[in-house]
């Protein structure tokens, strides 16, 4: 048995009304309409559905047992497909995930401050970049990355958020730092690398293989902060996005001055999965973290969204020192 889906609708109107006139006008159409319809319903389900007796229509057993579920199909249809009341963060229960490098957890204390005040039933989660960062983010819970751009799939959306810029990081007293440091000595002293899981190469890297030059690597970790605690106590240098790390740098004892030639400037973005675009209560989420993220870093003059696929030249990943 197969029933149009648009028929419902109108059998619901007689079975309510039990009359085809008042049915008609109950849904805007015409007598002849709604009779046209009765005997496709009649056809269809195999009964009469109405019976007259007298001067009124009477329901068949069939008519009858299916009035009280189709209303209650009806209404639960409506209200499945029902406008989403308005997002009230202070009224939300949820879960919501961060995706970002530690090197960004200078932001955490502010940015959870801020979303306990405005959303208190919000659980925030701070989540490390990982190599699946296109099925964390489709996820069910709320989730977003604040990750170097090339990290972005091209199945994501993404908003530039800005850039920063390398400086170079050693122990105070490091002789390599107490005086203008030459290109030469910075290639010759070894060098902390921060490896996240996600690349081949790495910008500083790539840069140098640019202009044929060749840097030591003397230890590989994988965060910023194992990268920070090993140069407290070695002759070991790194290369360290400005300013995110100077108040790292200052409670370990760190020096951080400026790299021997000029190093390409690191762009991130705020990622998210498509699926979530027109969510409220994640759009809401992009612009609290947006709110505490951007003041830090150099503004760039890149579309403030991105939804088509990058140039393949554009695609390659690295970490991000």
């Amino acid at each position: 048995m197969h029933v149009d889906p648009g028929s419902l609708v109108a059998l619901n109107a007689l079975l309510e009304e039990r009359s085809v006139t008042r049915a008609a006008r109950r849904l805007g159409i015409t007598q002849s309409s709604m009779s046209h319809r009765l005997a496709r319903l009649r056809d269809e389900l195999g009964d009469p559905l109405f019976v007259r007796v007298g001067a009124s229509l009477t329901l068949t057993p069939r008519a009858l047992a299916m009035t009280e579920p189709l209303a209650a199909a009806l209404r639960a249809l409506d209200a499945a497909l029902a406008a989403p009341p308005a997002f009230d963060p202070a009224r939300t229960r949820c879960r919501a995930s961060i995706v970002m490098p530690d090197l960004l957890a200078t932001f955490a204390p502010d940015l959870v401050a801020q979303v306990s005040a405005r959303a208190p039933g919000i659980e925030l989660r701070f989540v490390g970049v990982t190599g699946e960062l296109s099925r964390v983010l489709a996820g069910q819970e709320l989730s977003v990355a604040l990750v170097p751009a090339r990290f972005a799939a091209e199945d994501l959306q993404s908003r530039a958020v800005g850039e920063l810029r390398f400086g170079v990081a050693g122990r105070m007293g490091h002789p390599a730092l107490s005086r203008r440091m030459s290109l030469e000595r910075w290639l010759a002293e070894r060098h902390v690398v921060v490896s996240v899981g996600l690349e081949r190469s790495n910008v500083i890297d790539e840069e140098l293989t640019r202009r044929g030059l060749e840097r030591r690597v003397g230890l590989v970790v994988p965060s910023f902060l194992a990268g920070l605690l090993s140069l407290t106590h070695s002759d070991l240098l790194m290369n360290v996005p400005v300013p995110l790390v100077d108040e790292a740098a200052k409670r370990l004892g760190l020096r951080v001055c400026d790299a021997p030639l000029p190093l390409p400037k690191l762009r991130f973005s705020l990622v998210w999965h498509p699926r979530f675009q027109h969510d409220p209560a994640h759009a809401w989420l992009r612009q609290q973290v947006l709110e505490r993220v951007q003041h830090a870093f150099i503004k760039q003059p890149t579309p403030p969204s991105r939804s088509k696929p990058r140039p393949r030249s554009e695609r390659k990943r690295g970490t991000p020192n």
